[in-house]
């Protein structure tokens, strides 16, 4: 039976991708034998699958997401990571005990599930290991690591818990089938099991179900499926209400009594969408009073088990990444998922989330991933680039939390990343370079990061390089949204970014000629950066004034900007004077200010 999965919302078209990812997944190793090599196919409007191929998707599933995390593989390159280190003579005592607690940790995980004697020893002998004369004995231990940690069985084992628990229970899904804690036993051909009994088996009957229902000119057909399928839980609810039905009475019943899915609306829907099938935006059925549909409290959402196969496929059509949310003390790092979203057929929008995928593999800061991604819009029309955003989520399903994050692209952005992406690289700091990307995607005036950045230099006494980039970039995005396209326009507000900027350099380096106290430009750099925060423009220029009284400089009409606005905001003429007072590198900077 074919059936058609068509794209819609953003969860089901990760599931759609997901979907695709393991059925090529699993052609390609040899997984999914070749007579079902037609049974996934691409079409503009989705995916076309023919039911046939079902039983097969369990193992491919489980066996993509075993390479996709394998904790071998991790593990082994950590190993070659510490032993790079250690092996220098200079580095050994500074790491070795990382290294130790590193393989403690790991075998700890091992042997709480197997009996192995030979990685017992080798952790014994590894703990005694104290000096580097004995490194190359570290080595010949690292090595039978390395073996242990490669057996199947153990990999299976750590890399199944660790999916499981770190990206598909957290960020997706509660604890359902597999991932039940009463199914933490499970080897992987239990795993492969679960998912046929919970997933596959389910739509394959619903599938036949609407199929007899269409078909079927008497009630013994239908009967007799019913009857056959018993041991279902919703054809056991079916068979006690059609008992006695003529098949006019079932189909009013279909039409009045069985929801349709709310995902694939041509499905009859026997679940729900709640936050056990897809936790980020998934609300608990007992809890959903807003989301009751027909006013049956039992069915705030429903869903198809169509639906339901789909979204749990939705872990492998993202990039998981890592990613720090907030600033400095208040940072805490988290994993991601990412997706692209566009208004383009599926081929796209399965290319697009297969580049983005790479990308965020190799760690390429979200200018880059933009600027590549827009550039490879294969049509040019200003629609195509329009309907372009991402969204990214990290949710937790344990404590009921969800940041879910969209990053809009309008022309004027996808212009500006087309011409100037590369110029953020300058931002030396990633985390500031990634925040700065994602409030202009989404909308937001990244003039907060940019104030954060440059707090940050004046504490740690860092290079202010990267700050006046991201003062120049906000001012050629702010030129950009109001409609200028003009070169020599953009052009000459640069010059007068780079201006204000000099102004600082001269004045700090004034004020250290003839104090030499650092600290009295980090002072003033405060006071200029509180005024500038809080948008007082008298308190800054009062400040500026006696600064170049002090230094015995006429102060340059620029700063006019300051008060009125005309060709530069406020924030932009601030912050690009304050980063120049705290520059304190000159000819690498100079290069890039010019950049």
């Amino acid at each position: 039976m074919k059936v058609e999965l068509r794209m819609g919302e953003w969860m089901v078209n990760m599931g759609l991708v997901g979907l695709y990812r393991v059925f090529e997944y699993g052609q390609k190793n040899g997984i999914i034998s070749d007579e079902y090599k037609d049974s996934v196919t691409v079409k503009p409007w989705g995916i076309e699958l023919d039911t046939d191929v079902l039983p097969q998707l369990p193992r491919a599933y489980f066996l993509y997401l075993l390479e996709e995390y394998s904790v071998a593989k991790r593990e082994c390159d950590k190993l070659d990571a510490y032993v790079e280190q250690v092996t220098n003579e200079k580095q050994f005592k500074s790491n070795i005990n990382d290294l130790k607690k590193s393989i403690s940790d790991t075998g700890t995980k091992i042997l709480k599930y197997f009996t192995h004697e030979t990685l017992e020893n080798t952790l014994k002998q590894i703990r005694e290991i104290k000096k580097y004369e004995q490194v190359h004995q570290l080595e010949e231990h690292i090595r039978t690591l390395k073996q242990v940690y490669s057996e199947t069985k153990i990999n299976e084992k750590l890399t199944l818990n660790y999916f499981k628990h770190a990206i598909l229970k957290p960020l997706f899904f509660g604890q359902v089938s597999f991932l039940n804690v009463s199914k933490n036993d499970l080897d992987f051909e239990g795993h492969v099991k679960e998912f046929y009994n919970s997933y596959v088996f389910p739509v394959m009957n619903d599938l036949h179900l609407e199929s007899v229902l269409n078909d079927s000119h008497s009630i013994e057909e239908i009967s007799s499926l019913l009857e056959k399928k018993g041991e279902y839980q919703p054809f056991k609810q079916l068979k006690r209400e059609w008992k006695k039905k003529t098949l006019e009475e079932i189909q009013e019943y279909i039409n009045t009594k069985i929801n349709k899915c709310l995902l694939f609306n041509e499905h009859l829907a026997f679940y729900n969408f709640e936050e056990m099938v897809f936790s980020p935006i998934g609300v608990a059925k007992d809890k959903a009073f807003n989301f009751s549909w027909h006013f049956d409290s039992q069915q705030p959402k429903p869903l198809s088990s169509l639906a339901k196969l789909v979204l749990l496929f939705a872990p492998i059509g993202v990039a998981i990444y890592l990613k720090n949310d907030g600033i400095g003390d208040q940072k805490e790092r988290r994993p991601y998922a990412g997706f692209v979203q566009t208004d383009g057929n599926f081929a796209e929008i399965l290319q697009k989330n297969n580049h983005f995928k790479q990308l965020k593999k190799k760690r390429e800061p979200f200018n880059k991933i933009v600027s590549q991604l827009v550039q490879s819009v294969r049509r040019e029309s200003e629609y195509a680039v329009d309907h372009l955003f991402f969204l990214e989520f990290f949710s937790d399903y344990e404590s009921k939390k969800t940041h879910l994050h969209y990053y809009h692209l309008p022309i004027y952005l996808a212009n500006y990343f087309k011409q100037y992406a590369d110029r953020l690289d300058h931002i030396k700091s990633y985390d500031y370079r990634e925040q700065f990307v994602q409030y202009v995607l989404r909308g937001a005036d990244p003039v907060y990061v940019i104030y954060n950045y440059l707090r940050d230099c004046i504490k740690n006494e860092r290079s202010s390089i990267g700050p006046y980039i991201a003062v120049r970039e906000r001012n050629r995005i702010l030129q950009f949204k109001k409609g200028v396209r003009d070169m020599a326009m953009t052009d000459k507000t640069d010059k007068r970014v780079s201006a204000l900027f000099m102004q600082g350099r001269e004045i700090r380096d004034a004020i250290m000629r003839s104090s030499g106290s650092e600290k009295k430009v980090t002072s003033i750099a405060y006071r200029l950066l509180n005024a500038a925060k809080a948008g007082n423009r008298k308190n800054f220029m009062d400040t500026l004034l006696r600064i170049y009284m002090s230094a015995d400089r006429p102060i340059s009409p620029i700063f006019l900007n300051a008060l009125h606005e005309r060709d530069l905001d406020f924030a932009t003429v601030a912050n690009a004077f304050i980063a120049g007072l705290l520059a304190n590198q000159y000819k690498e900077e100079q290069e890039e200010v010019q950049a």
